[in-house]
């Protein structure tokens, strides 16, 4: 379960930014997740609520936004949605595609109060 260690990766993250802005408590951290990143947000949420337990994120709510999957065809230069790795270009049919957006994931926003 990588969720478990990428949930421990945000509490890191907002410590730090909270130790750097006076110890403030953190009350919501921002995510972008791509829907081609492989992380299941169910069980990131359920780690991260497990882990955030006896520390200044003990509230904290995790707000995630999906990032679609696109992709552009490398022969003809078409972009286009992208759902799975195993797609052809619809325009072309070139299996030669670059991933342009949705395997990122990443904190975007951390919310505190003094």
């Amino acid at each position: 379960m990588h969720e478990l260690s990428i949930a421990h990766s945000i509490l890191s993250i907002a410590e730090k930014a909270a130790a750097a802005n006076n110890n403030g408590v953190v009350t919501a951290v921002g995510l972008q997740i791509g829907e081609l990143s492989g992380i299941e947000t169910d069980s990131l949420e359920f780690a991260f609520s497990v882990i955030r337990d006896g520390t200044r994120l003990q509230q904290a709510a995790l707000n995630i936004e999906m990032i679609k999957g696109e992709a552009q065809c490398l022969d003809c230069k078409h972009i286009f949605p992208l759902s799975n790795y195993a797609v052809l270009c619809p325009i072309c049919s070139s299996n030669a595609v670059k991933i342009l957006k949705g395997k990122e994931m990443k904190v975007v926003n951390i919310t505190m109060e003094d």
